[in-house]
């Protein structure tokens, strides 16, 4: 990732080599995180991250509990910060300590709607299915997935 790839906005406030994070929520970690480099913009809020992996614990309640520990990673990651919006792309992939597989070209996460969507192909596995299909749109708490665009696939009685 270079200084030409990021929107002219003029100079990075910040850019970091190595980058290991936390998130704090009520006192507790609701994320860690890696990125090979990251690059901020804070006039802008814009946030530019390569070969980016996120780790989410699981929410006692969420939809997403059930899957057990998130794997999240993407080798670029661009997010506006202050307007809650990010994307992933350049191969997306989703992996559960429950042993769920799902992996994307490009996902987007719209925090005001907490929507998560991808308008590319998607193929999807883990205990009790395996579906494909050209994209989907999810509520980021996982109460719901909608499959969209041509859906193929097999499921059986041991999924959620």
């Amino acid at each position: 990732m270079s200084e030409a790839s990021l929107p002219p906005e003029g100079p990075a406030d910040l850019v970091l080599q190595e980058v290991a994070f936390a998130r704090l929520a009520d006192g507790q970690i609701s994320s860690r995180g890696t990125a090979e480099q990251l690059t901020y913009r804070r006039s802008a809020g814009r946030l530019l991250a390569s070969q980016a992996a996120l780790r989410l614990p699981p929410r006692p309640g969420s939809g997403l509990a059930p899957l057990g520990l998130l794997y999240l990673s993407a080798p670029r990651v661009e997010a506006e910060t202050t307007a809650r919006r990010g994307e992933g792309s350049q191969g997306v992939r989703l992996d559960s300590e429950r042993g769920d597989r799902a992996r994307t070209e490009r996902v987007t996460y719209d925090g005001s709607r907490e929507l998560v969507t991808s308008d590319t192909a998607l193929a999807a596995q883990g205990p009790g299915y395996r579906v494909r299909s050209r994209g989907f749109v999810a509520r980021a708490d996982g109460s719901e997935v909608q499959l969209v665009g041509g859906v193929a696939g097999r499921i059986s009685g041991g999924g959620r």
